[in-house]
């Protein structure tokens, strides 16, 4: 059996490349160091660029066996012209078709250089691939370093190779990854049930910590599974969830870039997710649909139906029936990777039926009737999977957070729904440090006794913004120090699943940390021991009884 194996170039000689590149005019460059600058800030001198040309110049990349994925990193002058182009074959090279390689820029613009990192999937039998700095009007328009493709090996003998005037040197020994194939090779062997108050796994009850991951799933930058999971997984040992999105609307590169249509690149790429997620022994929580407008959302649903207010999410019938039919093909969909279809995939923990969905405009009857329904048509189709709402939990018009009429009790005691949910941002709804522990207390006391179900909190967090002039161990130390309480509550009151909003990498920091004020990263090391002490606790409540 073919095995997924990924090679990394670290572009510091023309040797790594397949010899139809054009290493006349291509080279490694040294003379620049401060402008090759990587995602986690550091920087150093190696990477390909144009050599005395302005003419365009490719590094061909071809393994022996089918190509499946690519990242790199590129650098570019402002004031230069130039850019990359990734291209793809499924002849040998004769033929090419450029294939759509988004980027994530990230750091600060230092004299005019952009950063960006670069990620693509390549379509079926794609045989080799290449990456074309182009023209412009000086030769050192563009810097191209740390090339990672992702393969599979089928034992051929076309490698990376040698070219004839390369330097002789060895040719780096891929990472091997199985590929899993078939139904047997999927981790989980029981779904997660419910027990009246507990979430139970083969009867026994499970407790779950874990956080979110908004970008993992998507096709157009998101972060590979297997680095944010192989990061985290051993950075709190006992993580066993991850809530991430099973939607994307309106862009080509998402699920369903259009009403009816939907992208295979990006179905293989959630393909991917849940059988790395699930590999490592890590459940996933995930929303099919969105209340807000990143990732298309419900936004772009009234926009492919011509509808201004989002209460018609719940009512306009054209609207339905893109989502239903959305909903449909994804529980259908037969993972590429294990061969398992979702709804029969244990990986899942459970579907929410969209993240935050709030009732809006619309009235109470109208709200409780779609999420009433909705739950019913996914069970419909999907009877392994618990189904949860997904909202943040607001009580109606009496409750202390806004007048939403989304009725966290009422709504939750709909027969379909499985367990309850509830977020909680306090600095972004005005509650208090006291009044933030006692919504966890009460979200869990009143879903536990008045309504009978478990209980998780899909998302928390306490921002801390890493630009302004308040010391970062300041912020982070208030942080720490609420999380405590809020995690201590979370025990106390035996909540069953706890997610925090969000786990980073990194690689992730200098474009996230300006806006995502609620991230957690690597480098903030006692937030990283509260989620681990934390995780050992929520979980051993199984233990408990």
């Amino acid at each position: 059996m073919p095995t997924e194996t990924t090679f990394t170039d670290a572009c510091d000689s023309v040797g790594d490349l397949a010899p139809s590149s054009d290493t006349d005019l291509l080279g490694t460059d040294s003379t620049n160091t401060e402008h090759f600058v990587h995602p986690d800030g550091s920087a150093d001198e190696v990477r390909f660029v144009r050599t005395g040309t302005t003419d365009d110049a490719a590094a061909v990349y071809a393994f022996g066996g089918e190509l499946r994925e690519a990242a790199a990193q590129f650098h570019w002058h402002e004031s230069a012209g130039g850019d990359v182009r990734v291209e793809e074959s499924a002849d040998g090279g004769d033929s090419w078709s450029a294939v759509d390689a988004p980027r994530e820029e990230y750091g600060e613009v230092s004299a005019a250089w952009h950063h960006a990192t670069l990620s693509t999937e390549f379509s079926e039998g794609v045989d080799r691939c290449r990456f074309v700095l182009t023209a412009g009007d000086e030769a050192w328009s563009g810097q191209l370093g740390h090339v990672a493709i992702t393969y599979l090996d089928d034992g051929s003998t076309v490698e990376p190779g040698s070219t004839a005037t390369a330097t002789p040197r060895s040719t780096p020994v891929p990472t091997l990854t199985p590929v899993e194939g078939s139904a047997d090779d999927v981790v989980f062997d029981h779904f997660v049930e419910t027990d009246g108050t507990e979430f139970v796994v083969d009867g026994e009850p499970a407790y779950f910590s874990g956080g979110n991951h908004p970008q993992v799933s998507r096709h157009d930058g998101g972060l590979p599974a297997r680095e944010l999971l192989s990061r985290w997984t051993d950075l709190v040992p006992g993580l066993n969830v991850v809530r991430v999105p099973a939607f994307g609307e309106g862009q080509g590169n998402y699920l369903q870039p259009a009403p009816g249509l939907f992208n295979e690149a990006a179905f293989r790429l959630l393909d991917r997710v849940i059988y790395q997620f699930g590999r490592l022994g890590v459940r996933l929580v995930m929303p099919l649909a969105n209340y807000w407008d990143w990732r298309g959302g419900i936004p772009q649903y009234l926009e492919w139906a011509g509808a201004s207010e989002k209460s018609a999410f719940y009512t306009n019938a054209e609207i339905r029936s893109y989502f239903r039919s959305f909903v449909e093909t994804l529980l259908e969909r037969e993972n590429t990777v294990t061969g398992v279809t979702y709804k029969n995939d244990p990986t899942i923990m459970l579907w929410e039926l969209a993240n935050e969905p709030r009732a809006g405009s619309a009235d109470y009857d109208t709200y409780r009737q779609w999420v009433e329904s909705t739950a019913e048509f996914v069970k419909g189709i999907d009877d392994n999977h618990l189904v949860s709402t997904g909202m943040e939990g607001f009580y109606g018009p009496d409750g202390p957070v806004g007048a939403d009429e989304t009725r966290y009790v009422e709504t939750h005691g709909i027969d379909a729904v499985d367990a309850a949910s509830y977020h909680l941002y306090p600095d972004a709804w005005g509650l208090s440090k006291d009044e933030s522990v006692e919504w966890i207390r009460d979200h869990t006391a009143r879903a536990h006794e008045e309504i009978g179900k478990p209980a998780y909190c899909g998302e928390f967090g306490w921002a801390v913004d890493r630009s302004d002039d308040t010391p970062d161990d300041e912020e982070l130390a208030e942080r720490n120090a609420m999380y405590e309480r809020w995690y201590e509550a979370m025990v106390d009151t035996r909540t069953n699943g706890a997610m925090v909003w969000d786990l980073r990498n990194e690689s992730e920091y200098e474009w996230t940390s300006p806006w995502n004020r609620h991230a957690v990263y690597p480098r903030d090391e006692e937030t990283v021991a509260l989620l681990e002490n934390y995780t050992q606790q929520i979980r051993g409540l199984a233990d408990e009884g």
